[in-house]
């Protein structure tokens, strides 16, 4: 029974029509003209149609009250023609411009909607959306981002740090920059498949040019472009004009990439010579070394070490490990790079002498993990540290796997290890962290702690 009740929160019916029915938070009585009580009625008789407008409404009402209690501006947006969409979705219609209702649309279909108007009391956004009397926008892709951004991907973007937005919106707003560029601002609903070619064509001289002397540039490059493209079209006509079979433009744009990306590993004994036990990193400033010791050790990502925080290690505890997981935090939030990436990881050899020294993260690094790989793999190049030219500070974490590989870890352990998704359903704790750390403590490598003083 509590199940149905939520089900149908803030729904009320009068005769046969459904109402949203909410009292206005007591704090904001004197804040909300429609206080005490938001009463809306949702022009359906459906129970499942009222249940979605009340989605909308319950979704909008939250907003508005929050930017209330935070002293913000309350509109939520001034675009008619948005909100009479997510109106018409929301009563089980999708919004159609009056004159193709009048040219496409059956009589039930028009029946339906005059009868979700009838009553005298239904809100003119209502009308409009039913009927398709809203003036639609133009829509360029710039205004998509901002969709995607605000409604679409909303709860998953919150998820990112400051940092991890700004290099998240870096694609898409490349993308569209380069667009623009080569084809102009143009309104979605006008840009054309051979706007779109024209575009892949574009890439096409950059990812094979036909100068022998141009350098190409990587077939992902171009396939994450035209990629981030074709998904904005796609997701914006789906979410505010309710048309997912529209024709996009850039389907079936794209370049094959290569498979040879692999990074090479570095061997157990550069590594202990050039890194752990020699002198080499002496110039390398203590928080980098440290980092690259880390990683020796652990197979972690660096920015997943450069974003530790004091509450993530645990040096004192039994089996000193680190924790690596998202921070929830909605004021200081950051993601991981997949839901899987969550582990814990014991500290054994250099990774622990490394955090012994940094028992509170890398302040210097912190939200800078470009800065640190920058860094590190200019050391590595103006001092001849790099195996081979094909070698990078990101090659440590191929080590750490192929040292498993070698020792016979098993591939689940590696993956619970690495941080990797296990194509099965996870039972257990992948043996324990006393157990992990003793099977890690048979690989580490050698190293003088006198080179973290």
């Amino acid at each position: 029974m509590p199940r149905l009740i939520n089900l149908d929160r803030y729904l009320k019916r009068r005769g046969q029509s459904w109402f949203y029915h909410r009292r206005v938070p007591t704090g904001l009585l004197d804040q909300d003209s429609r206080a005490p009580v938001v009463r809306q009625a949702l022009g359906t008789r459906d129970l499942a149609a009222a249940r979605r407008a009340r989605d909308l409404l319950e979704a909008a009402d939250d907003e508005r009250w929050s930017a209330m209690m935070a002293g913000k501006r309350t509109a939520l947006s001034d675009d008619r023609h948005a909100s009479a969409v997510r109106m018409a979705l929301a009563l089980g219609f999708g919004y159609v411009p009056a004159a193709d209702l009048a040219e496409t649309a059956n009589w039930p279909d028009l029946a339906e909607r005059l009868e979700a108007v009838m009553p005298t009391d239904t809100p003119p956004t209502v009308v409009d959306a039913a009927l398709g009397l809203a003036e639609a926008p133009s829509a360029k892709f710039s205004d998509a981002l901002e969709v995607y951004c605000t409604e679409i991907n909303r709860a998953e973007l919150a998820k990112k740090s400051e940092r991890q937005l700004q290099k998240w919106r870096v694609i898409p707003e490349r993308a569209i920059r380069t667009f623009t560029e080569l084809i102009g601002d143009k309104e979605l609903t006008s840009i054309t498949r051979a706007d779109a070619v024209k575009f892949y064509r574009h890439w096409l001289d950059k990812v094979s040019p036909t100068d022998p002397k141009v350098a190409p540039m990587s077939a992902s490059s171009g396939n994450r472009q035209i990629g981030e493209l074709r998904k904005l079209y796609r997701a914006y006509f789906d979410h505010v004009h309710d048309d997912p079979d529209r024709p996009n433009p850039f389907r079936g744009l794209s370049f094959k990439e290569a498979d040879d990306k692999k990074r090479p590993a570095f061997s157990d004994a550069w590594m202990i010579d050039h890194f752990l036990m020699g002198t080499s990193l002496k110039e390398l400033n203590i928080e980098a070394r440290a980092i690259l010791w880390t990683m020796i050790e652990t197979g972690a990502r660096p920015s997943e070490i450069c974003n530790l925080r004091a509450e993530n290690i645990s040096i004192d505890d039994a089996v000193p490990h680190l924790l690596i997981a998202e921070r929830l935090d909605p004021l200081d939030p950051r993601q991981l790079k997949t839901t899987s990436s969550k582990r814990y990881v014991p500290l054994v050899g250099a990774a622990l002498a490394a955090l012994k020294r940094f028992p509170r993260g890398f302040e210097r690094y912190r939200e800078k993990e470009e800065a640190l790989s920058a860094t590190i793999n200019k050391y590595l190049t103006d001092n001849g540290l790099r195996e081979t030219s094909k070698h990078s500070l990101y090659s440590i974490r191929h080590s750490f796997e192929d040292r498993m590989i070698r020792a016979g870890f098993d591939v689940e352990l590696r993956i619970a290890l690495f941080g990797h998704t296990l194509q099965r359903p996870v039972y257990g704790d992948a043996g324990g962290l006393a157990w992990k750390a003793a099977r890690l403590s048979d690989l580490a490598l050698p190293f003088d702690p006198r080179n973290l003083s």
